[in-house]
């Protein structure tokens, strides 16, 4: 949400805020410029506050009349309503005296800012690659946790030194010392004890969904949504046309066998809703396996096909969107609780695989590091941890592209809601199911529907480019840092390229995205 580069002793300095930045000295503060989002600065006797937050339809700005000096109680009381925003936020305040800053984040994570602390500075931005301009190194721990199949959502990221500032999080830092506070864990809340699901909480869904869209203004002509022809995204593509009308749908068509059936609820769904809809197809824009660094600064928490989703966010971006909503957080909104008989499933024997498959690729050194790290995850939140991921992998790049991520089904009351069903409103999406039956009609998610999936891509590519990776691997950074054993990464490789297994590919796709990585920063 913004960017600074802070000096601590120019904290004393009068903050002067002209152009669309607040300086301070030498140093400065720049929040995005985006139609979304407002900028509040705001400052009484020697203390200042600088906000950048997500705009409310229910609330008049107040970015206009909070650019000036005021009093110690009306500045408590724009503090305190600054707190409690109900939407997303990035806070800096700053008491002069003693040149001590705060740094505070809302609850949705939309765009997180990665934070790197001296003990003379502050550097912030919302794009990790922001740091890779001066020489930098990677955290061995949170590496070998992302190699063996982990998603640590952690104040820790995988260069050092480097800190991502988590939902609900501050940052203390004054001439000397600086400390991070992680926020309380927050309970999702008990399910309901209801044996059944009525028309009443049918109502109370379609409610809550179509409150939790419009919670910021917008226009028709302005909102784009990613439709991939599943139940998410078809439940936001519904949702938005009830409270904005036409809107532009935009999705990556599958190859294979999958594609005859995206194609035809796509179709589907974008004729009964009105959608302006535009694709691309994946074989067309799939993802480069080239391990020599390139032009772009890469990072491996990043969007697997960045190179579609980059053609289909920048037409969005042509048409004058500045909205883009997603399905993200649907997989995670009905959960199934241990004590329900349906909670084994093979997704998670998949997992298990995968981890066995990356546990032979690390070195015992990194093996003992991923044992010991899970102190570092960031504690239970609003939101789930899978839609606060998805997020930091996806929202630099929006951002460069000119577009604000939106996403519904994680917004922390439509959560909690679905959490508490019961399990008749849970089982197989039942609430979703009945939202879409109602605006779509029943012949488009029927009950044998399946789900797409990008799986088979990566394997498939891998397969076929088995020889210039394997020739580009005969030097491994990775192997030269002691977190993978050398021989292990090409033994994978090649059972990839053999098997195109699901399991086996994912931890050779993390090996692959870090080596990337950690070669740029030679």
């Amino acid at each position: 949400m913004l960017k600074a580069e802070i000096a601590l002793r120019d904290l004393s300095c009068a903050p002067e805020w002209r152009d669309g930045v607040l300086s301070l000295g030498a140093s400065w503060i720049r929040p995005h410029a985006h139609a979304a989002l407002e900028t509040l600065f705001a400052h009484t006797q020697g203390q200042w506050i600088f906000v950048v937050r997500e705009r409310h339809a229910g609330m008049p700005s107040r970015e206009d009349d909070a650019h000036t000096t005021l009093d110690a109680k009306a500045f408590d009381e724009l503090h305190r309503a600054c707190l409690l925003w109900p939407l997303d936020y990035v806070m800096i305040e700053v008491a002069q005296a003693g040149h001590r800053i705060k740094l505070r984040s809302g609850m949705y994570g939309a765009a997180p800012v990665y934070c790197r602390s001296t003990t003379d500075a502050l550097s912030v931005s919302w794009d990790l690659a922001d740091f890779l301009a001066a020489p930098a190194s990677i955290d061995f721990d949170i590496a070998s946790v992302f190699l063996a199949q982990g998603s640590p959502y952690s104040a820790q990221t995988i260069l050092s030194g480097v800190t991502l500032l988590t939902e609900r999080a501050v940052i203390f830092a004054e001439p000397g010392k600086a400390r991070y506070h992680y926020p309380a864990a927050v309970e999702t809340g008990a399910r309901s004890t209801a044996s059944t699901f009525d028309g009443d909480a049918d109502d109370a869904f379609e409610k809550l969904l179509h409150g939790v869209v419009s919670a910021r203004p917008a226009e028709g002509e302005r909102i784009a949504v990613e439709l991939s022809g599943g139940m998410d995204s078809a439940t936001v593509a519904c949702a938005l046309t009830s409270a904005f009308g036409k809107v532009a749908s935009k999705g990556i068509l599958l190859s294979g066998e999958e594609r005859q059936p995206q194609v035809a609820r796509r179709e589907k769904i974008g004729q009964r809703l009105g959608l302006l809809d535009d694709t691309v197809d994946i074989d067309a824009y799939l993802p480069t396996l080239d391990l020599q660094p390139g032009e772009r600064k890469v990072y491996p928490h990043a969007e697997l096909y960045l190179e579609a989703f980059d053609r289909l966010w920048g037409a969005a971006r042509s048409e004058g969107r500045e909205l883009l909503f997603t399905g993200v957080g649907g997989d995670e909104l009905f959960p199934t609780y241990q004590d329900e008989a349906e909670a084994a499933s093979t997704g998670s024997e998949l997992v298990e695989q995968a981890r066995h498959h990356a546990t032979r690729l690390l070195t015992p050194r990194a093996q003992a590091a991923v044992r010991a790290s899970r102190m570092f995850d960031a504690p239970a939140s609003p939101i789930p941890v899978s839609s606060l991921l998805a997020s930091t992998c996806q929202a630099p790049h929006l951002l460069r592209h000119g577009l604000w991520p939106v996403n519904p089904l994680s917004d922390p009351r439509l959560v909690a809601f679905c959490h508490r069903l019961p399990h008749a409103g849970r089982h197989r999406r039942g609430a979703m199911r009945r939202y879409l039956g109602r605006h779509l009609g029943a012949d488009v998610f029927p009950p044998d529907y399946a789900k797409e999936t990008f799986a088979r891509v990566l394997p498939d590519l891998i397969s076929r480019h088995e020889k210039q990776l394997a020739a580009q691997l005969r030097e491994c950074a990775l192997a030269d840092h002691g977190l993978v054993d050398h021989g292990a990464a090409l033994a994978l490789l090649k059972e990839v390229a053999a098997t195109r297994g699901d399991a086996s590919a994912a931890p050779l796709i993390a090996f692959l995205w870090l080596e990337r990585f950690v070669r740029q920063l030679a």
